[in-house]
């Protein structure tokens, strides 16, 4: 078995895991599997109509080197269409979830949205060596741009960790801290917690795609189950030493 492992780090980055669109737009603390498939698929280049069963069929699991931070942001929400799709922005309409249109004095609204700020994971996809194959050669030069759950959220480092041998436990124990890019820690190791599907888990996350297409998008269940890792931080101060003596270059006894 076989693992594709990514870096997801940036200044901001929003996971929701609600196809529900209204005022508060929230986010996880930990990347959703369904944002990841859709990643990977915009980055081998297929449309939202596309098939995506074999992505999903890969078994996911995600580690938080740096959880972040929540951030709010406030937006307003208007349109500059009428109901007849007429652009007119001083009568623009929003549609209703119900069906109809808004009235035009009530067709700006304020919505919350909410990010992870300073966040960094590494996330992993344990399957078929072929498949992992051509996603990590596509991470490499993307057809369609690649973005943190919303595309106004842009990694801040590449995001191929390239594919290990073992399973998603071992290769997510082992792959070295990742948070070190632009924050650095004197530690040796670093306590990372993580989420890992298992069909036994003893929790669910409502964030398994079932499909992208925009008329009939949904999403089902899945368990996961949530592991503590000791990751080697091999920018440490303690590891960048060891086994290194600064006087041998003096040479003598």
């Amino acid at each position: 078995m076989s693992v594709l492992t990514m870096r997801l780090g940036g200044p901001l980055q929003a996971w929701g895991s609600s196809s529900r669109l209204d005022r508060y737009r929230r986010t996880e603390g930990f990347p959703t599997k369904s944002a990841v498939v859709g990643l990977l698929a915009a980055a081998l280049g297929r449309a939202r109509t596309d098939p995506i069963e074999d992505l999903v069929r890969l078994r996911f699991g995600v580690r938080a080197d740096r959880p972040g931070e929540i951030l709010r942001d406030f937006h307003t929400v208007s349109s500059l269409f009428d109901e007849k799709r007429r652009f007119d922005p001083a009568n623009g309409r929003l549609p209703k979830a119900g069906g109809g249109y808004r009235r035009a004095a009530t067709s700006t609204q304020v919505t919350e949205r909410f990010y992870l700020t300073d966040a960094c994971f590494v996330a992993g996809m344990e399957g078929d060596g072929r498949l992992l194959d051509d996603l990590d050669r596509s991470l490499s030069c993307p057809v369609f741009p690649p973005f943190l759950g919303r595309r106004s959220c842009l990694p801040d480092a590449p995001l191929r960790l390239g594919i290990h041998p073992g399973s998603l436990v071992e290769v997510l124990r082992t792959v070295p801290w990742q948070g070190g890019v632009h924050a650095k820690s004197a530690a040796y190791s670093v306590r990372c917690e993580a989420v890992i599907e298992d069909e036994h888990g003893d929790r669910e996350r409502f964030d398994e795609v079932r499909s992208f297409d925009p008329v009939n998008r949904s999403y089902g269940r899945r368990r996961v189950r949530y592991h503590y890792f000791d990751v080697v931080n091999s920018a440490s101060e303690r590891g960048s030493l060891d086994g290194h003596d600064p006087m041998a270059l003096l040479g003598g006894d």
